[in-house]
Parts: structure tokens; C-alpha cells; sequence
């Protein structure tokens, strides 16, 4: 199995994931008004952040060098962090709209 195939375009997605979170909390925060006062504001914010830290985690752990020896169980735990940070991140805007 070449690892090379698969972590390009994870790296490229991770950006453009991040480029997206980064920029809605950055647009947010910023606002005059901006106050988590309410669940779904909560909610929103804090799955965000958790979505932007695992992302993080799996992008170093991307661009880190591996122990040949270790390779696999690595990228397994790089692909579940990226999936979670995903997953997190979109549910929380999606489960935000229906509280």
C-alpha cells in the first residue's frame, strides 16, 4: 500500500475544511454582537472548535514522518481524527438548526 496516494488529497481536503471553519468562526466572533447566550450558539461553537483541533491533530500527523514500522496504524488513527473532526464540526451546524 503507497500512503503517498492518500495523503495528498487528505492534506488538500484538510485545508479546504479548515479554510471553511476558520473562516465562519473568524466571520462570527467578530461580529459587534457576538454573545453565546443560547444553546445552539453553544453548540455551534464549541463542535466547531473541537472540528478545527482535530483537524489540526490530523493535519501534523499527516506532515509528520512515520516509523516504516508503524505506518498503518498511524494513518488509521490520522483518518479517524480527520473523520471526527468532520463529523463534529458539521453535525453541530446541522443539530443547531433544529434546537
Amino acid at each position: 500500500m503507497e500512503i503517498k496516494d492518500y495523503r495528498q488529497p487528505m492534506v488538500t481536503s484538510i485545508g479546504v475544511m479548515l479554510g471553511f471553519l476558520v473562516g465562519f468562526l473568524g466571520q462570527w466572533v467578530t461580529e459587534p454582537a457576538f454573545k453565546l447566550t443560547t444553546l445552539a450558539d453553544k453548540l455551534v461553537f464549541t463542535g466547531s472548535l473541537m472540528g478545527v483541533v482535530m483537524l489540526l491533530i490530523a493535519m501534523y500527523r499527516m506532515l509528520s514522518p512515520v516509523p516504516p514500522e508503524d505506518v498503518m496504524p498511524y494513518y488509521q488513527l490520522t483518518l479517524r481524527l480527520y473523520m471526527g473532526g468532520i463529523v463534529i464540526a458539521f453535525s453541530s451546524l446541522l443539530v443547531s438548526t433544529f434546537i
